[in-house]
């Protein structure tokens, strides 16, 4: 499993946009209660989990936990908070529910990139900007 996650409007979508051209990529809102994969689906990219409280986040991670047995798994991770603490407490827990699952996905991930305004930087597992280069 991959996660891609950096602050809103940072280039993350774009990045794994060019990362899977040409290959059958399925995308899935995080929000969706039922996801069917279609066949031949070789990349499921999942995006909006920074929308999800708890317990749709723990339904979330196990459903990640199974694609990733049959699938190459790309995560979008918005980063949210930026560790100022909000003044409404539904916000907070919204920054906390996502932080903590942020804090599981990342642990279990094997690839974890930062893209900063454009700018790709691993923070774990193999530099994927040189299969990003080979396959784009």
């Amino acid at each position: 499993m991959h996660v891609i996650f950096g602050g809103a409007f940072n280039g993350k979508r774009a990045y794994v946009e060019k990362y899977v051209q040409r290959r059958s990529v399925q995308w899935v809102d995080a929000a969706a209660d039922a996801v069917v994969l279609l066949p031949a689906t070789e990349v499921i990219v999942v995006f909006g989990v920074e929308n999800l409280l708890e317990p749709a986040l723990s339904k979330l991670h196990e459903r990640l936990e199974q694609w990733n047995k049959t699938v190459e798994v790309i995560v979008i991770a918005t980063e949210i908070g930026r560790g100022i603490v909000p003044v409404e407490a539904s916000m907070r827990k919204l920054r906390d529910d996502v932080g903590r699952f942020y804090q599981q996905l990342f642990t279990r991930a094997d690839h974890v990139t930062r893209i900063w305004y454009g700018i790709p930087q691993t923070i774990k597992g193999d530099d994927w900007n040189e299969d990003l280069h080979k396959n784009g």
